[in-house]
């Protein structure tokens, strides 16, 4: 009712303004009114935007991202968030009113905002309404089930208290947050926001072992292994999902600054001046934000799925190892494999079913091949974690090159070729496979996720490592003159002169001298 009041008063003015030409103290009064109302409207949609955030915490769980895939789980949390501002921003958007529109995106903004100190947000008294950010690192919503089921439950419980109680006092909380919006005080606002909120936990708290990080944190035994990784991937497809959501509502920011835009240039037509309006500034500003919340938790998810690689596939101390993880043997096959052959050695080594068991066969059976095998992970994460096993994959073998221990004659050179393209084919299926899954169906928020998934990514990863290989599958060094490439700008993609002449170096039948003049 007051959304459509605010447009009715709305329409009024604007009415008023194109045949009551002249009548400045009526338009004042009106706009006055406007004002007045649009203050009201915007206090009430923001607190309860954030009494429903409030309740989606205290009820966050894992939930199913398509139908027909039960494996496939995000927290409910960021689907919840991504609705409740959907909705406060259409309800605001038909009111009509620039100020309305502006402070519930600046509320948006809040929701989703990438914040490492941890402060509440614009709230009641009492609640610290945390962001989907903070709600994800701690790992709200993303464990099921068995592990702390009686202490979430507790929690649940003191949460729903803590809402009531709130719900209780509202009129006093809504009469404190009218006049802080009168005065716009927005910054005094979050000031005293952050003094109510500091002494208290939030809603559905997870327990401190939760969360993006510290799943993995060494000796730390209390929770089954098997549980954290099943939280730990729910948490990376809900990172993944509130990326996609902030994308979403940034697109949403830039519809309405193009109506805006068009509303004005029809307003203007018939006036020679049209100053830019504060308000499309102010939803620009709104939708920049929500894109750039969208790249940090893009961000995030890169560097949690490395962290969750490392964990289990192989960690930095890799060249220090057993070989009981996945990348662990890589670097032992690589290391002893041999690369100074004849032509039959070469066709007895090069066999695929060799190559399959000794290689590729312990990458099949890692623990994150498995858990992807499970579909437990959206297509994007997936994504990630191929790039990440990628990367590291690549980054192994350039180091053994590099170490200078290895002979290489053109018969091993084809080999680890060879070895090299079996390792992108197993990355880049596994983006492929995940990517194409039993159902098509999915939801608003995940359904961008997936649509432009490619293993360009992937490929990237092993640019050094081909520029390499091509390097000692060379007739002769002088020949890397005519042959030489680059990909892109940076040595990210790229050989150094130094690294390009140590790679030649290791080919027995190239001599220092030649090397040497190939390199001026």
């Amino acid at each position: 009712e007051m959304a459509f009041l605010c447009q009715v008063v709305s329409r009024y003015c604007l009415f008023s303004e194109q045949t009551l030409a002249g009548k400045g103290a009526n338009d004042a009064k009106l706009q006055n009114l406007l004002t007045e109302q649009s203050l009201h409207y915007s206090t009430l949609e923001t607190r309860l935007a954030t009494l429903q955030f409030n309740q989606a915490l205290s009820l966050a769980s894992p939930q199913l991202i398509e139908l027909g895939r039960p494996s496939l789980k995000v927290p409910s949390i960021v689907e919840d968030a991504h609705y409740i501002c959907v909705r406060a921003i259409e309800r605001a958007a038909g009111t009509r009113s620039e100020r309305a529109v502006w402070t519930v995106g600046h509320w948006v903004c809040e929701v989703w905002g990438v914040d490492q100190s941890g402060g509440g947000m614009m709230g009641g008294d009492g609640d610290d309404v945390k962001g989907v950010y903070r709600a994800l690192m701690q790992g709200v919503g993303c464990a099921g089930g068995t592990s702390g089921e009686n202490e979430n439950h507790d929690l649940k419980i003191k949460s729903k208290e803590q809402i009531s109680g709130a719900q209780s006092k509202m009129d006093n909380a809504f009469a404190a947050a009218l006049l802080e919006a009168v005065d716009e005080g927005g910054d005094e606002r979050e000031q005293k926001g952050g003094s109510r909120h500091s002494g208290g936990s939030g809603p559905n708290s997870a327990p401190a072992s939760g969360g993006l990080t510290s799943f993995f944190s060494r000796g730390g035994n209390q929770q089954n292994l098997q549980n954290r990784i099943d939280s730990e991937l729910c948490a990376l497809n809900g990172v993944s999902a509130a990326a996609t959501a902030c994308s979403a509502l940034s697109g949403l920011f830039a519809d309405l600054v193009e109506e805006k835009a068009q509303e004005e240039s029809t307003n203007n037509s018939s006036t020679d001046e049209a100053p830019p309006p504060k308000s499309s500034s102010m939803l620009t500003f709104a939708m920049d934000e929500l894109a750039s919340h969208s790249r940090s938790y893009n961000s995030l998810l890169q560097q949690r799925v490395r962290a969750l690689v490392t964990d289990l596939c192989g960690g930095d101390d890799i060249f220090d190892c057993d070989g009981h993880l996945c990348l662990q043997n890589l670097r032992l096959f690589v290391e002893r494999e041999i690369y100074n052959l004849d032509s039959s050695s070469f066709r007895s080594l090069e066999g695929e079913d060799r190559l399959e068991a000794e290689m590729i066969g312990p990458v099949r059976r890692s623990q994150i091949f498995e858990e992807i095998g499970k579909d437990k992970c959206d297509a994007a994460v997936v994504l990630q974690m191929a790039e990440a096993m990628s990367w590291k994959s690549a980054d192994i073998i350039l180091q053994i090159l590099l170490k200078g221990s290895t002979d290489f004659n053109e018969w091993g050179a084809m080999l680890l070729s060879k070895e090299v393209r079996m390792l992108q084919n197993i990355y880049c299926g596994l983006v492929l496979e995940s990517s194409s899954g039993p159902n098509g169906t999915k939801t608003a928020i995940t359904a961008g996720s997936s649509s432009n998934i490619s293993t360009a990514s992937i490929l990237t990863q092993f640019e050094r490592v081909n520029q390499a290989v091509s390097i000692l599958q060379l007739e002769k060094p002088s020949d890397w003159l005519a042959f030489a490439y680059r990909v892109g700008h940076g040595d990210d993609t790229n050989l150094t002169p130094e690294e390009i002449r140590s790679v030649m170096g290791l080919r027995v039948d190239f001599s220092d001298e030649a090397i040497k003049n190939a390199m001026k």
